[in-house]
């Protein structure tokens, strides 16, 4: 059994892995923190959902994080809804700092968090060149359980394109989901899920695993 705590549940991948982890008898309790409801105002006796009005401010949620066997970092965005180039920056590194600083505190023994392949937190980068920035950016929220706060278990998964389950996609995620090169987000909450539940049974050393690539991430659920 594990108890595990979410930030970011409202998103893509967030909400795919709630869903899982609610259906999920291995799991016993989960936290969500976030600013609307995981639950659309409905209760659940396995759920502890806590909304705060601002993400980069978790110190209403200190007591919630000990006793967690896991920490999901779902947190994720775009420069054009987070409405500017800092915005952006705010979001994915400085929410994950502040979230990374609260598992650490609590010593919960696993962090994972949903990165992309190729990223790089030393690359130079300028803002206006969005791609480099991007992987810049995303560089920088990998550190957040990486060297800022560690963890004993690590586990950062870096797919490609995502694909989001929209009702209506895009000509191109349904080429890339049929191509191959699209990664569905319920496929990559359900390797989280499955990831976690292994390293859970099978406390050992301290181990930093990097899933990169579609393949890579679907290989987790072989042997379910």
């Amino acid at each position: 059994m594990f108890k595990a705590i979410i930030i970011g549940s409202s998103g893509a991948t967030g909400s795919q892995l709630f869903k899982k982890l609610l259906l999920n008898e291995n799991c016993d309790f989960i936290t969500t923190i976030g600013r609307k409801s995981s639950l659309n105002g409905k209760r659940n006796d396995k759920v502890r959902d806590l909304i705060i009005p601002d993400l980069l401010d978790l110190s209403s949620t200190k007591e919630f994080w000990p006793g967690n066997d896991v920490f999901f970092n779902c947190i994720g965005t775009t420069r054009a809804i987070a409405g500017s180039a800092q915005e952006f920056v705010n979001v994915e590194v400085g929410i994950s700092n502040k979230a990374a600083k609260m598992a650490h505190k609590a010593e919960i023994p696993h962090a994972t968090l949903i990165s992309a392949a190729g990223v790089n937190p030393n690359i130079w980068a300028k803002e206006w060149i969005h791609p480099l920035f991007y992987m810049k950016t995303i560089g920088q929220k990998e550190q957040s359980i990486l060297q800022n706060y560690t963890f004993k278990y690590t586990s950062i998964f870096k797919p490609g394109m995502l694909l989001r389950l929209q009702k209506k996609q895009t000509w191109f995620e349904n080429f890339s989901e049929l191509a191959g090169t699209g990664l569905r987000v319920d496929v990559l909450a359900l390797a989280m899920m499955v990831n976690a539940e292994k390293i859970k049974k099978n406390y050992k050393e301290k181990s930093i695993n990097y899933f990169t690539g579609n393949n890579e991430i679907k290989k987790t659920l072989q042997n379910m």
